[in-house]
């Protein structure tokens, strides 16, 4: 049916007749005769002339007369036919001679018909009509076959795409859980490789007596223990939705809070190690049997890392790089069998959910001061539900930008989702709440015009509103738009509700949680990786600025009480997001000065000497050398 109808589309529209004739007299008349019938025409007086403009116009049928000088029709016909661009385009031979043998030799030259002279009309336009239908075919089944070959060729590159994005897919499930990796190959999430600064939980797992196991048994023995062990704490892996760093035979390195960011990263962290624990109990029940005594240390710290690809050209890979996995692998390393030690800040963000007993401050290689530890021994009996947040919705600006619907992140594919994301994202930097219209559509549509911007503005809303998926989160009254805070949770919000209770603070204790909580919630700057525009460069500052006036209150009232290590500990996490903060700089070496270690302040200046010229070329200020001076 689709043929058909192209045909007769085809055959409908005005065809253009090329008439070869060197007499002036048939040519007028075969004009004549053609244009009559609705048909375009173009003329050439001899042989030559006819192959120039069969070559330009490319006509749609040729009337061809035998006998010309020069050029015979013949030999025309045969040079048309030697252009495979030419192979159906009919040509009717015409001429006064024998009609039988000039037949054959028309027929031999590739001609499709023949005309005698004189002219017979109807059998001249029944003639032409048919070859042109039959022509309209022939284009048809061009068209449609050159079209089969585009949606071949498509369909191959649609099929190689897929087939890679399999290949990355099976790449990446070697790094993060199966959902998460699906999430990154869609799309929904940003690439895994691209280097980027976080705040994260690591994990390091040691097999203990693995060296004396594998140097005693036959390698097939230790392949089946190694693939029973990693296949068991794979799953663990997956189900608490950590990332798999690296791993050896003995030892594995894994990630909470990357590539996407999750709710209570150290919590997750120190639930999987004890089951983690538990299942190795389980493990070690058949291996003792059979006389192997391997146990399971594990190491857990918090803190930022930077995150990216590292390797070569051939063999790139995920790599974490940063003193929080040097602090894991190195607690890990002084653990004990079956024991799992803690860093302090993982201690102070899980402290609500397990019980653990505090060791101290422990020597640690490649550590110049000791390291506060926990030892995690067992969950409480009631402890608070993983993924039950108090929020239907959690918004994440500071650090990585994320939704969390019911604790988990809404899949956002950049492609589909940008421009109501940056509704959103403007929205917060400008408040928030009772935010004019008009001013989100000058900034989002700054070209648009009229009804075109705010019909613009009217259909991001409503997609942004779509996704969300929660009635009433996002209202419009009066020309202007609301979060409503009822209805989420937004982390900027309880950065301000934070800072409020900071500066009303009197109280040692409450200063020094507020200096814990303050560094939890500063995950990052305000949208930095999402946003270059002014409006988020504005607000990103503005909140840095609080960000840094908070610290030096808190560590302010920690240096009167004397609680210099607690306020080493703020003045250093805080510089981690902030490296030219040369206040926080002067803070920090005026602490260890106070605490009896200037060396570890001399550090401290040459860091903040190196960033301030590296990235300001500005040298530090004569307060700052002042203390430099001091410490001797």
């Amino acid at each position: 049916a689709k043929i058909a109808r192209s045909i007769k589309s085809a055959v409908n529209e005005q065809a253009t007749i090329l008439v070869v004739d060197d007499t002036a007299a048939n040519r007028k008349l075969l004009v004549d005769l053609l244009t009559t019938q609705g048909y375009a025409t173009a003329t050439a007086a001899s042989g030559e002339e006819g192959l120039e403009k069969v070559a330009r116009i490319r006509p749609d049928l040729v009337l061809l007369d035998v006998m010309m000088p020069g050029i015979s029709g013949y030999d025309v016909c045969k040079q048309i036919r030697a252009n495979p661009d030419n192979g159906i385009l009919p040509v009717v031979m015409v001429t006064s001679l024998d009609p039988t043998q000039e037949r054959i030799k028309g027929l031999q030259a590739g001609a499709d018909d023949f005309l005698t002279k004189p002219i017979n009309r109807p059998e001249l336009l029944a003639r032409v009509k048919s070859l042109l239908r039959i022509k309209s075919f022939n284009d048809t089944v061009q068209q449609q076959a050159a079209e089969l070959a585009v949606l071949n060729t498509g369909l191959a590159q649609r099929v190689q795409e897929q087939v890679g994005q399999l290949e990355r897919l099976g790449q990446l499930k070697r790094f993060f859980a199966p959902q998460l990796a699906e999430r990154i190959v869609s799309g929904d999430l940003d690439d895994p490789l691209k280097t980027r600064r976080r705040e994260v939980t690591v994990v390091f797992l040691d097999l203990r007596g693995f060296t004396a196991f594998a140097d005693t048994s036959e390698p097939e023995e230790v392949m089946g223990l190694l693939r029973t062990y990693h296949g068991e704490m794979g799953k663990l892996i997956d189900a608490y939705q950590g990332t798999l760093e690296q791993f050896t035979a003995d030892t594995m390195m894994v990630i909470f809070n990357d590539p996407v960011i999750v709710e209570e990263p150290a919590v997750r962290a120190v639930r999987m190690a004890l089951d983690m624990q538990q299942r190795f109990a389980t493990l070690m029940t058949a291996w003792l049997k059979r006389g192997h005594d391997i146990a399971l240390s594990v190491g857990i710290a918090h803190g930022y890392a930077t995150i990216g690809a590292i390797g070569y050209e051939t063999r790139i890979g995920y790599g974490v790089i940063g003193r929080v996995t040097n602090l894991a692998a190195r607690l890990c390393s002084v653990a004990q069998r079956g024991q799992i030690l803690a860093s302090l800040p993982v201690f102070e963000l899980v402290e609500a959910v397990v019980e653990a007993e505090d060791l101290g401050q422990v020597d640690l290689k490649g550590f110049a001061r000791p390291v506060v530890a926990y030892g995690v021994l067992r969950a409480k009996s009631t402890p608070p539900k993983l993924d039950a947040p108090s929020w239907l919705l959690k918004i994440y600006t500071l650090g990585q930008f994320a939704l969390l619907h019911d604790g988990k992140p809404l899949a956002l594919s950049r492609k589909v989702q940008k421009r109501p994301l940056d509704l959103l994202k403007l929205l917060i930097a400008s408040g928030a709440n009772g935010v004019g219209t008009s001013a989100l559509i000058e900034l989002l549509w700054p070209d648009a015009e009229g009804d075109a911007a705010q019909a613009s503005f009217d259909s991001t809303l409503y997609r942004l509103r779509k996704l969300i998926g929660i009635d009433g989160t996002i209202t419009l009254s009066e020309g202007k738009l609301s979060l409503d805070a009822s209805k989420c949770w937004l982390d900027v919000w309880e950065f301000e509700r934070l800072l409020d209770a900071v500066n009303r603070a009197t109280d040692a204790t409450a200063v020094e949680s507020f200096s814990k909580d303050l560094l939890r919630l500063y995950a990052g700057h305000f949208l930095e990786k999402e946003s270059q525009e002014s409006w988020a460069i504005s607000a990103r500052d503005k909140i840095k600025a609080k960000f840094v006036r908070a610290v030096a209150h808190i560590g302010s009232q920690l240096e009167q009480g004397q609680q210099w290590s607690q306020a080493i500990t703020l003045y250093s996490r805080a510089l981690e997001l902030d490296n030219l903060a040369e206040g926080l700089y002067r803070r920090l070496m005026i602490c260890f000065r106070e605490s009896g270690e200037p060396a570890e302040g001399l550090n401290v200046y040459r860091r903040c000497r190196d960033m301030l010229s590296i990235v300001l070329s500005m040298k530090p200020s004569p307060e700052t050398e002042v203390i430099r001076s001091s410490l001797g």
